[in-house]
């Protein structure tokens, strides 16, 4: 019984490749550059870690992606309180005859 394993060890070794390439050039590239890339990675890993430990419901949409892309830490930290206070980025309408809240999950 053998696993076909090696398209996952080829990934590995790229993405840590890449991740070495950009942590030893970014920084001679330019100090800003470096810091909004590590900034946006970072934002990525504790979304992730925050919405699987804590299990907020955070959807990864678009909208998510971006905004954390784009802000970072900062964007994770907006997320949170959002979700927090319940509300969401998901295609809730809200009917204003009924009062009640339509569509989305």
């Amino acid at each position: 019984m053998s696993a076909n394993t090696g398209y996952g060890i080829g990934l590995l070794l790229a993405i840590v490749l890449i991740a070495l390439i950009l942590i030893l050039v970014l920084p001679l590239a330019g100090g800003l550059l470096y810091g909004l890339l590590l900034n946006t990675v970072v934002g990525f890993i504790v979304i992730f870690l925050v919405n699987a430990i804590f299990g907020l419901g955070i959807k990864y949409d678009l909208l998510v992606l971006v905004f954390v892309a784009i802000f970072g830490l900062l964007a994770v930290a907006i997320l949170i309180i959002l979700n927090l206070l319940g509300v969401s980025s998901g295609n809730k309408s809200y009917n204003k005859r009924q009062g009640k809240r339509t569509g989305g999950s």
